[in-house]
């Protein structure tokens, strides 16, 4: 079993990776080394409720690592503007509105391979593209298609950006660092 484990994320949620690595097997019902089982602190895990009182992963657990990929793929396709108004061209199509949609597949497996179909991610990500639409409202006929912006991260040019301290008046956009 290969388990990709995200060390900054654990340590915000208060996880050791041998906890995470335990979760895990449980959730995928995988056994894992007697050794290592007895590292974890099993009890701990079900008072701050990754566990439920049987001792299986509860929605706390599903709700950070393992959600639907389908789902999360419906909620960007959901978020992501569909068609957009383009001042020189008119209106652009940026991805196909049903997301099992054959246009709209090697965007699926794009976003598949980034996100590694881990929740906190595609939460990442979401939340990026909810901060670039915001700024971008009176210019989205410039926004990129789907399977363009997967590919070029864009996502990514907007972590550093604060809502709150972009300077709306004068029309430019500033970043705080």
């Amino acid at each position: 079993m290969k388990i990709e484990i995200d060390l900054e994320l654990l340590e915000q949620l208060d996880l050791l990776p041998n906890e995470y690595v335990a979760l895990h097997a449980k959730h995928k019902a995988n056994e894992i080394s007697e050794k290592l089982d007895e590292s974890v602190n099993y009890e701990f895990l079900r008072v701050e409720g990754w566990l439920d009182d049987s001792y299986e992963v509860t929605d706390k657990w599903l709700d950070q690592f393992a959600g639907d990929f389908d789902d999360l793929f419906n909620e960007l396709i959901e978020v992501y503007p569909a068609v957009v108004e383009s001042p020189n061209r008119g209106r652009r199509v940026l991805h196909a509105k049903d997301p099992n949609a054959y246009t709209n597949m090697k965007a699926k497996n794009r976003y598949r391979k980034i996100t590694n179909e881990k929740v906190a991610k595609h939460k990442e990500i979401m939340a990026l593209l909810r901060v670039q639409l915001e700024l971008d409202k009176d210019s989205l006929g410039y926004m990129q298609k789907l399977e363009t912006w997967l590919n070029n991260y864009t996502w990514e040019d907007y972590i550093d950006i604060n809502l709150d301290k972009t300077n709306k008046n004068d029309g430019r956009i500033t970043r705080s660092l």
